[in-house]
């Protein structure tokens, strides 16, 4: 990795935010702006309250969890939906704008923008 990209990792169980437990790991787009690298990750049945995004030491950590979708009384007979909720973590190099992260989340998908640095920005030389 050079210094200045965003590499997408998948969280293993030792950086589970609770041991031993079942996190999924949500789908996720990297794509890369002149300005910024843009993360888009598949959070499904996440309410925005739940969503914790940190970024610290090089790495951004995301935790959204999952409130039961079963409220009225009966047995459950099978579930695929279950489980604690999303966890995923990703490596960020140098020269991002940590002062200046957009998240937002829309429709069950968390847009994370993090702007690059002026320095490390293209810029277009003048030919005189």
């Amino acid at each position: 990795m050079n210094n200045h990209e965003v590499v997408v990792q998948r969280a293993h169980p030792a950086q589970a935010p609770v041991a031993g437990s079942e996190y999924r790991i949500p789908a996720a787009d990297v794509y890369e702006t002149p300005d910024a690298f843009v993360l888009m990750l598949d959070l499904p049945g996440v309410v925005r309250e739940s969503i914790s995004l940190t970024l610290e030491k090089g790495e951004m950590r995301v935790r959204a969890d999952l409130k039961p979708l079963h409220l009225e009384e009966g047995t459950l007979l099978h579930s695929e939906m279950e489980g604690p909720g999303f966890f995923r973590v990703f490596s960020i190099g140098e020269g991002i704008d940590t002062a200046n992260v957009d998240a937002r989340f829309e429709q069950g998908v968390l847009t994370v923008k993090l702007l690059k640095s002026e320095e490390i920005k293209p810029r277009e030389i003048r030919i005189n």
